[in-house]
């Protein structure tokens, strides 16, 4: 992070603007997990990220109420870790991402519409392509 700082002060123009977006985006996966960020291979997940806690707080009541929910994220990576830590704590999931073949995208969104599997995970960008 220090470098990314120290660049941005050397750099100009639209080098520093992309420089600029690298720390921002940094944050953002700090903000979500610092796994994320750290690309860490065997994370600890909990006790980490308060906004990890805060989704654990409100699927809590969700799934206690026997509601079902959408999860969307903008990194792949951090709905790996959703998907890890959710399965740590016995809460089934699917995950929606650019990778998954229409097929199975249609298969999916009929198992939560059914109450088969409570929480979707889906990657921004996957989700608003061919959804509807």
């Amino acid at each position: 992070m220090r470098e990314t700082l120290a660049a941005i002060s050397e750099a100009d123009g639209m080098e520093r603007r992309g420089l600029v977006v690298k720390l921002l985006t940094g944050l953002k996966q700090i903000c979500n997990h610092p796994a994320q960020y750290l690309k860490e291979e065997r994370p600890r997940i909990e006790g980490r990220s308060g906004k990890l806690e805060l989704l654990d707080e409100l699927l809590d009541t969700i799934l206690a109420e026997g509601a079902c929910t959408l999860v969307f994220t903008q990194y792949v990576g951090m709905a790996r870790l959703l998907e890890a830590h959710l399965a740590a704590r016995g809460v089934r999931t699917q995950f929606l991402h650019g990778g998954t073949p229409v097929a199975e995208r249609e298969a999916m969104v009929a198992r939560f519409q059914s109450g088969d599997v409570p929480v979707f995970l889906l990657s921004l960008k996957a989700a608003g392509t061919g959804s509807t």
